[in-house]
């Protein structure tokens, strides 16, 4: 069943989307950590990461324009594969969303702690809330005055470090840690750019989207490369290699060029791109987990929707709930590499998910195609996978943990709630009907235990006990009256 909604959204809020959606905290959090990683080649790896992602991007237009519907990546995955892999991905994506969340509180709480000698954690909390409130009651107009103040503020840093001069000793050597370590660097700066498949998320909203879909992906996609490699060419020119401080990197630098005042801009900046970071993320994981639900994946109650602000209240605060836990954690570069993770996975599934499409609805009507396809898809899928070895172990251990839930949890869904409880019950009295051999066992000295060294009259009343309660859980479970 396909979700209608109102096309109100032009080119210019288009390339906003997009923009909006990739000017994030993870540039603020994660910028850092690529430069320690690849040196003054971090300005190679941002390159490489917004023509990666622009690649990427084509093949989310092609599947953004004919298959518009809600819940983006979940819907291209549920007409291409449909079963596990469309909920694995729409699961990964409702996860990284609920991550961003956290990172953006978390890089918030930080931010402001420049100004004011505040708990990062109590922050994180409040933010999330409070913009759990605004979210629910509708906060677009945000996106403008968002965007308007971090263009500006780079604006700024760059003017400044064009008038300073750049210090030529600071980029030599340009790859401290050769290849692997700029290709490290991409992947710890990918996320960064993936913010513009906003602009997907959208479509179905957006006029004429078969031409302002690519349009707006291209135009914020080119505009995304130009800032993020001239602030990260002009950082590396204002510090020297290694940087050894406990200033985040991007402070340092504004510092060094403009003072106190630098600082203080950098962090303003900061903030308003953890404020996007937060809305969009809550916007997108919206409507992934609507789309899920749509279709049975989760339950109904999450399509609840407030009638006099028209927002999924219910998809919302679940979400908030689970950003707070994360987010109290302070760990921003932790959870920051979730995002990554998720994403990467995301990012190689969808390109598999164009190239099956293409041999399943040859005839299905694509306003735009993908150039050089196969090539583009195939390019994408394997860097989205080949990424993943750079991912540290805690991330990759904490990502297969995620994955097997989802294969857990997909099939209880597909079990049913009846079945489950047949299942269930069944169980319990297999086990009830298991203590109670071994306890005649024990008691008709057909079986020992010569290590037991517990009191056998106490061993068999807590056998009984155990028995007897297992049956009546399988009895309870086999007599429900509920149905799926």
């Amino acid at each position: 069943m396909k979700t209608k909604s109102a096309r109100e959204v032009g080119l210019f809020y288009g390339v906003i989307a997009g923009m909006s959606g990739a000017f994030g905290i993870e540039f603020f959090t994660l910028l850092e950590h690529s430069a320690l990683l690849a040196g003054p080649a971090v300005i190679l790896s941002l390159l490489l990461c917004g023509i990666l992602n622009m690649l990427t991007m084509f093949t989310y237009c092609e599947l953004g324009t004919s298959i518009s519907r809600l819940g983006s990546e979940y819907t291209f995955t549920k007409a291409s594969f449909g079963g596990f892999i469309s909920f694995l991905t729409g699961w990964l994506r409702w996860v990284a969303c609920i991550f961003t969340v956290a990172l953006s509180a978390i890089g918030f709480g930080q931010m402001m702690n420049y100004f004011l000698p505040v708990n990062t954690q109590l922050v994180a909390i409040f933010i999330i809330i409070l913009f759990t409130v605004l979210n629910i009651r509708g906060i677009r107009q945000l996106d403008l005055v968002v965007i308007a103040v971090f263009v500006s503020v780079f604006a700024i840093f760059d003017t400044a470090s064009l008038l300073q001069g750049l210090t030529a000793k600071s980029f030599e050597p340009f790859m401290p840690n050769g290849l692997m370590g700029a290709l490290a660097g991409v992947m710890y700066s990918f996320s960064i750019f993936f913010g513009v498949r906003t602009i997907v998320v959208e479509s179905p909203n957006m006029e004429n989207p078969e031409r302002n879909v690519p349009r707006s992906i291209f135009f914020s996609s080119l505009s995304l490369i130009v800032i993020y490699c001239s602030v990260a060419f002009f950082v590396v020119g204002a510090v020297e290699f290694p940087v050894e401080t406990s200033i985040p990197l991007l402070t340092l630098a504004a510092e060094r060029l403009m003072g106190p005042i630098g600082g203080a801009l950098l962090n303003v900046a900061g903030i308003s791109a953890a404020v996007m970071s937060m809305t969009t993320a809550m916007s997108v994981q919206t409507s992934i987990i609507s789309a899920m639900s749509r279709d049975g994946y989760m339950p109904k109650i999450v399509l609840m929707t407030r009638s006099r602000f028209g927002t999924r209240y219910v998809a919302v605060i679940l979400g908030s709930i689970l950003a707070i836990l994360f987010a109290a954690s302070g760990l921003a570069v932790f959870v920051g590499y979730v995002v990554n993770f998720t994403s990467l996975l995301i990012f190689a599934i969808v390109n598999l998910s164009l190239i099956r499409l293409r041999k399943l609805m040859p005839r299905l009507i694509r306003p735009f195609k993908t150039p050089l396809y196969p090539y583009t898809p195939i390019v994408g899928a394997l860097v989205g996978f080949a990424l993943l070895i750079f991912v540290e172990s805690t991330v990759l251990a904490l990502g297969i943990e995620f994955i097997l839930i989802t294969i857990i949890v997909y099939h209880l869904r597909m079990v049913g709630y009846s079945r489950l409880r047949l299942a269930i019950g069944g169980i319990n009295f297999g086990i009830s009907g298991l203590i109670a051999l071994f306890l005649c066992l024990l008691r008709l000295k057909i079986m020992e235990l010569p290590w037991l060294v517990a009191d056998e009259l106490y061993l068999s009343y807590s056998a009984a006990v155990m028995s007897v309660l297992f049956f009546l859980a399988g009895v309870l479970n086999l007599n429900s009256k509920k149905k799926t």
